[in-house]
């Protein structure tokens, strides 16, 4: 779709079931979409999970938004990107309505909405969330890219909202080198931060630590468990 905010295109697409019918639907936004069809294996895991568990599944609408080459998804993803409150705007101006709008004209009624997100789409997903807590219910955080300053900020901003979130990491993922900055983040010590600020704030958590560095292949295992914790919860 166009984003007038960004001034220029970005690709949103759904998946759900055909088997998909009016009523309750549960909601799930995806950022970094592209990757996650391509390299975290998202399309395969709905298809499996539609196959060993469809009344689980069958009503799940998921909405992938792929913000870019890999420079122009820092510049909207991480807090001090240059057009980083211009996506917030563009999501909450453009995406959420159009899906709201189209989802009620076919007379669904959406009972739960959550973000999935990696790295630092796992930061994105944290941050619109904190915009407006109210209208989320779930956050799935695979190895987000949280530092020292995000958790600073999560605990300023989160008020106790009714969210349940599932968090995960992997042990080594300290020292990761960005590819596009070249700066060095420890994303388990960062990840450490922001569960202690989950805590504080008494929100409902599922926390896992695996033995994984920062890359695909862990987040791709990982997805069944992520997706059924949406599901069941």
């Amino acid at each position: 779709m166009h984003s007038s905010q960004l001034n220029r295109e970005i690709d949103v697409k759904w998946l759900f079931s055909d088997q998909l019918q009016e009523g309750d639907v549960q909601v799930l936004f995806v950022q970094d979409g592209y990757y996650y069809m391509k390299l975290g294996g998202l399309q395969e895991t709905f298809e499996k999970l539609l196959e060993e568990k469809p009344e689980l599944a069958k009503n799940l609408v998921m909405v992938t938004v792929s913000p870019g080459s890999p420079s122009q998804r820092r510049e909207v993803y991480h807090p001090d990107g240059e057009h980083f409150e211009a996506f917030t705007d563009f999501f909450y101006n453009e995406v959420l309505p159009d899906v709201q709008q189209k989802l009620k004209a076919i007379n669904m009624n959406v009972v739960k909405m959550g973000s999935l997100g990696d790295s630092l789409a796992g930061v994105i997903s944290l941050y619109l969330a904190m915009k407006k807590p109210e209208i989320w219910s779930h956050l799935m955080l695979q190895s987000a890219a949280f530092d020292v300053e995000m958790a600073e900020d999560a605990r300023r901003q989160i008020q106790q909202p009714n969210w349940k979130i599932y968090q995960v990491v992997g042990e080594r993922e300290n020292n990761f080198k960005s590819p596009v900055t070249g700066e060095i983040a420890h994303i388990y010590d960062g990840n450490k931060s922001m569960m202690k600020v989950f805590g504080e704030k008494e929100l409902s958590l599922d926390y896992h630590v695996e033995d994984e560095e920062h890359r695909w292949i862990f987040w791709k295992d990982d997805l069944p468990r992520a997706l059924c914790f949406f599901l069941k919860n």
